[in-house]
């Protein structure tokens, strides 16, 4: 090989890699569809599921993942082009990029930190701190309604008997969402009930079957299954989790603020260039 072959090969085999290329995901797996001969795979869409919250993951799963493929191809189609135009080139699209990942990346640490402070440990003292926000009587009661009276009296009689009430109720009671449960309403506050309903089920001691109720819906009878003066905290866990997070957010941003120099810069500002090279190694 020649001298200038040699010294061609060296700079070549120097020179850095191209820069990835933002946004690109990996294609490998089970291909469901391509697009310009680029597949999209279920990897692909896995990962997309993956990005809805956990709430929500279930109901988007329910409702099946063609449309999710779909856009899939919709954002496949506009991201080649988008790339084919090289806007990821232009030094707006590079800043707008660059705060995007920064932010990504925040999310991140700070959703890992709330989930690592998040103990049940950690729970459990919430709890015990804010009793006094749990400390709300409630009822769990089961319900059969219908619109008539007469109608009322006679499961009431058929209940009171011996009758197995959750049957009777899936069969005849005119509230759907209760029926299909046997008349399960679980567990409320009195508040949350019309008055009628709510005052004579708190009234009622438990394992009792209360004589029809009328409200504006029709004519309740109403078996009281339990009752208890707070809410356990195997029952508030969920809601307490989801108030700590901004809490535990909040002082991890401080705790960090803290114990980094931050330093203002002067009235008039100041003004901040890129490092200069290193200067070149003398031979």
């Amino acid at each position: 090989m020649s001298l200038f072959a040699l010294v061609l090969a060296t700079l070549v085999a120097c020179e850095p890699p191209p820069p990835p290329v933002p946004g690109e995901l990996d294609r490998t797996g089970t291909a469901l569809v391509t697009v310009n001969q680029k597949p999209i795979t279920q990897a692909m869409l896995d990962a997309r599921v993956a990005q809805f919250p956990a709430e929500a993951r279930d109901r988007v799963l329910a409702q099946g993942t063609a449309r999710i493929k779909d856009q899939l191809v919709v954002d496949e189609v506009l991201y080649q082009e988008a790339i084919k135009l090289k806007l990821h080139e232009k030094a707006e699209m590079k800043t707008s990029l660059a705060f995007a990942e920064r932010m990504v990346l925040a999310n991140a640490l700070v959703e890992q930190m709330v989930k690592e402070r998040t103990t049940d440990e950690a729970v459990k003292t919430w709890y015990d701190e804010h009793k006094v926000q749990f400390a709300r009587p409630q009822v769990k009661a089961s319900h059969i309604l219908v619109k008539d009276k007469a109608e009322a009296d006679a499961i009431y009689a058929q209940v009171t008997s011996g009758g197995d009430f959750a049957a009777i109720a899936t069969a005849k009671s005119t509230d759907k969402g209760s029926a299909e449960k046997g008349g399960d309403l679980g567990w409320f506050e009195q508040k949350r009930m019309v008055k009628e309903f709510a005052d004579a089920a708190f009234a009622a001691e438990k394992g009792t079957i209360v004589a029809p109720v009328q409200t504006r819906f029709g004519y309740h009878i109403i078996r009281v299954e339990d009752k208890r003066d707070a809410v356990p905290l195997e029952d508030a866990a969920e809601q307490i989790k989801s108030q700590m997070k901004s809490e535990i957010a909040e002082k991890y941003v401080e705790e960090l603020k803290k114990a980094a120099t931050i330093t203002e810069a002067g009235d008039a500002g100041a003004s901040v260039s890129a490092p200069a090279a290193p200067p070149a190694e003398k031979k």
